[in-house]
């Protein structure tokens, strides 16, 4: 239970949603068709999709495995911030070095020139975090 204006409040209800399966349910309307705070909800539990709002219960990339699949974390979250120093397309593939946190290792390598900036998220979740930890991507401001 909460009062009315936390229900309303997005920060308190993004916070609620990492840690109570149900939160959602509780949220204000407008937050409820809210597709960050429903990809939120839906990372942390694959029944917060029947409390969303009715567009974004058929919305495809909003389904459980979308959610689970998405690396990149939600403004307000507490997670990893990792920066892309080089990002280079060389022959066939997207070659690129990323610093984790602030001061942090670094890891590089080469993705297929196919790939998005999901894949590249989701080759850092699998090299050098938690699986179920997602990240902040800083981006260069060009990329060669």
């Amino acid at each position: 239970w909460a009062a009315d204006p936390l229900k309303a409040d997005r920060e308190v209800v993004l916070e609620a949603v990492r840690h109570k399966r149900c939160a959602l349910e509780f949220a204000a309307d407008p937050l409820k068709a809210d597709r960050e705070v429903v990809l939120e909800a839906v990372r942390h539990s694959r029944c917060a999709l029947k409390w969303a709002a009715d567009p974004l219960q058929a919305d495809p990339l909003l389904s459980t495995e979308a959610g689970a699949a998405n690396p990149f974390a939600v403004q307000g979250s507490k997670s990893l911030v990792c920066s892309v120093l080089e990002l280079r397309a060389i022959e066939g593939t997207f070659r690129f070095r990323v610093a984790l946190g602030v001061g942090g290792k670094e890891l590089d390598g080469d993705l297929p020139r196919s790939s998005t900036l999901g894949d590249l998220g989701r080759y850092i979740r699998a090299s050098a975090l938690n699986q179920k930890q997602c990240l902040y991507l800083i981006l260069p401001c060009s990329a060669t």
